[in-house]
């Protein structure tokens, strides 16, 4: 199965890239969190500081946006031909 994903703001800073296609097996039913680790294994970049888990369950440093939709959580699944957009949570103090 095919995704596509891109990267904003300092998030495309860390991977260095705007956009990546993986190539993913379908048959493993993979996860939003699986899709973003496969892209850290093939571009030798650390994410676990942007997958930890928060209070509630939730990421703290990213939000995950598939097809439009913003995802609650990183462990839906994807499927063949989805968007995810990673966008870095925006902060004020």
């Amino acid at each position: 199965m095919s995704i596509k994903v891109r990267f904003l703001a300092n998030t495309r800073d860390l991977i260095g890239k705007a956009e990546i296609d993986l190539q993913m097996d379908a048959a493993a039913q993979p996860t939003a969190r699986g899709v973003l680790m496969a892209v850290a294994k093939a571009e030798n970049k650390d994410l676990s500081r942007l997958l930890r888990a928060g209070e509630g369950g939730s990421w703290s440093a990213i939000r995950v946006v598939r097809n439009g939709q913003i995802l609650h959580s990183l462990d839906g699944q994807v499927a063949d031909g989805d968007v995810l957009v990673v966008v870095p949570m925006l902060g004020a103090g």
